[in-house]
């Protein structure tokens, strides 16, 4: 019994066809059930989600796109206004950024309204139109976000702080109602309705019809059940081979085809090869994704983490040491930058930076937190770390840096200013204590250490 089951569906339907010619009929619509099924979600893949799926990865990246012109203009500030090339590149960014996600909206609703016209799969309409609604939803927060950037633009640096402010909100609200959307369509499933009525009718006269010539017509259906079968299958395989071929477009060969014992087993391995490399396409953007995070919170130049996660950091530690945890804070700048530029020129001043943070980084822990904050000035945020130790590490920093020797770089010294977390404090005042305290350490002659 149990090798039985085990065995092809062409083989199943064969020996049923001979043994039980009086449950033939049962045994052709399970097969047809079977198939059909398999071919409708299958369909279903093939048309709604596969495709829901491109689109909604394309959103995912022009989000972070979008994350990077915000932050580009946030490092800007009212230079922004200043700075032709900075200014034009950004808006043509946006504009190249709305009219994509315009485009992707549109597409994804056609996808959907597609999707729910197809005579073959029983979709849940209700939950697809509330799609769309949100769809439509998120085009309005396109278009407002598109609006207050131009209205950003034109106001120019007058009213760059008010514009700003608006303009992130909008973008913060965009950012929102785009992952309240890709949430839905992920727990959006679709189900495929019962055989109709019409269907039980015409598989009840072929019953009949059956019942009275069941010998006589046995093994053309048997033969008709193993045709169509196949050519479902076949049509399956097709629909899998053109995803591929979307996937690889130059792909030219057919060594994604298994050939195995039967047509069920040749479906499932090509359905494995499939599911294997759309995993492969997901982890390659992942890794993309992991890419432009790390741009988008590193200082291009030094390799040091930017201002965008220095806010980020002091926020979080602030949040902790409310809850009884301690840190420091060391603020230094380069003393003399300026002169070292006009003496040497730019680029020098530039691997001057790059040696800092790196001399820097071998001194510091893996859980110290090193950031640029201005053009020479960082920031340290020493996790766990009280103020003596934090002033005993700025110290040996100093030293560090004093002591240096490197060819065809000049001599150069740091400032710094150290203080630790005090009760009530806030990011502008442990900030505006530390920078107090680098103020003093640049009156006292400069390379020095003042901490409190």
């Amino acid at each position: 019994m149990f090798h039985w089951l085990t065995v092809s569906t062409t083989r199943k339907i064969s020996s049923l066809s001979f043994v039980l010619l009086s449950f033939l009929f049962v045994v052709i619509i399970y097969s047809n059930y079977q198939t059909q099924k398999i071919y409708g979600e299958m369909q279903e893949v093939a048309e709604i989600d596969i495709p829901l799926s491109e689109v909604i990865a394309d959103i995912e990246i022009l989000q972070l796109k979008q994350h990077l012109l915000m932050e580009k203009i946030r490092l800007q500030g009212e230079a922004f206004f200043t700075n032709d090339r900075v200014r034009q590149e950004s808006v043509k960014g946006f504009d190249a950024f709305s009219q994509r996600l315009s485009s992707q909206l549109d597409k994804s609703i056609s996808i959907l309204h597609s999707g729910m016209t197809l005579g073959s799969i029983r979709i849940n309409v209700a939950d697809h139109q509330a799609l769309i609604q949100q769809i439509k939803a998120l085009h309005s927060h396109r278009i407002g976000f598109e609006v207050l950037f131009a209205d950003f633009v034109g106001k120019g640096e007058a009213h760059y702080a008010v514009s700003w402010d608006e303009l992130e909100k909008q973008d913060d609200l965009l950012d929102a109602e785009a992952e309240k959307l890709l949430v839905n369509i992920e727990q959006l499933t679709m189900k495929v309705a019962a055989t109709v009525e019409k269907q039980e009718r015409d598989f009840m006269i072929v019953n009949a019809m059956l019942g009275m010539s069941a010998f006589a017509i046995g093994g053309y259906l048997t033969l008709y059940t193993i045709l169509s079968f196949r050519r479902k299958v076949g049509s399956l395989r097709g629909q899998i081979e053109s995803l591929h071929r979307s996937m690889s477009p130059d792909a030219h060969d057919e060594s994604f085809r298994y050939h195995g014992k039967d047509e069920l087993d040749e479906l499932e391995k090509d359905l494995k090869i499939l599911m294997a490399r759309f995993s492969l396409e997901k982890d390659n953007r992942d890794e993309v994704e992991t890419q432009l995070i790390e741009l988008a919170t590193r200082d291009k130049l030094t390799g040091a983490f930017n201002r965008h996660k220095w806010d980020e950091q002091i926020k979080a530690e602030l949040a902790l040491a409310n809850r009884g945890h301690h840190f420091s804070l060391i603020l230094l700048d380069v003393d003399h930058f300026k002169k070292i530029n006009d003496s040497y020129g730019h680029d020098v001043g530039d691997n001057v930076l790059k040696l800092l943070v790196t001399t820097l980084r071998k001194r510091l822990r893996e859980t110290d937190v090193l950031c640029r904050v201005g053009g020479e000035e960082f920031a340290i945020l020493l996790k766990d770390t009280r103020l003596a130790d934090a002033a005993t590490l700025a110290e040996q920093l100093r030293k560090s840096i004093a002591t240096l020797k490197i060819d065809h770089i000049p001599h150069f010294t740091i400032s710094s200013g150290v203080t630790d977390y005090q009760d009530f404090d806030d990011q502008y005042k442990i900030v505006k204590r530390a920078d107090m305290l680098l103020y003093e350490a640049k009156g006292a002659g400069r390379n020095c250490v003042v901490s409190g």
